[in-house]
């Protein structure tokens, strides 16, 4: 899989790919604001996105009623966890600037999926942290679509 940056004008505008002839949605962000609308075949979402914490600074992800649904934590050189709807996943990313994440369970046993940010990733290293970038958003975003029950698709066969 992989994000496409398609941005024009007010809006900040990326797609997420499984391969290079099926996309699988898409997300708007308005640069004047913290929100994400998410479209795909499947559902429409609207997404509100912040920072929180001092020392341990956190994106957290709230669905259109206000309701957390997951955050993003950064540790150093890429690393960090990501927590949607309760789950907790270990992710690498940027390892060797290859522009690719890694996502692994908690315990970091099983690769669960990869993506790639190369498109996008210049963005991200012009900030001092991965929080001051649209990633956190984007990575909350693929974690949650991935994970979701699809009717006729199942996780591996989108990460595949």
């Amino acid at each position: 899989m992989k994000w496409v940056s398609v941005t024009n004008g007010s809006q900040e505008n990326f797609e997420l790919w499984k391969d290079d002839s099926t996309k699988l949605a898409d997300i708007s962000f308005s640069k004047e604001s913290r929100i994400g609308r998410f479209v795909s075949k499947l559902t429409r979402r609207l997404f509100f996105f912040e920072k929180k914490g001092l020392f341990s600074r956190k994106a957290v992800i709230k669905n259109e009623y206000g309701i957390k649904m997951g955050d993003v934590e950064e540790l150093k050189g890429g690393k960090g966890f990501v927590e949607v709807d309760g789950k907790k996943y270990f992710f690498v990313y940027n390892q060797n600037n290859s522009g690719e994440l890694e996502l692994y369970d908690e315990s970091m046993e099983k690769s669960l999926l990869s993506c790639s940010f190369n498109t996008i990733a210049n963005g991200f290293s012009k900030t001092k942290s991965l929080l001051d970038s649209k990633f956190p958003s984007l990575l909350m975003v693929l974690c949650w679509y991935v994970f979701q029950p699809h009717s006729a698709n199942t996780a591996a066969d989108i990460a595949a």
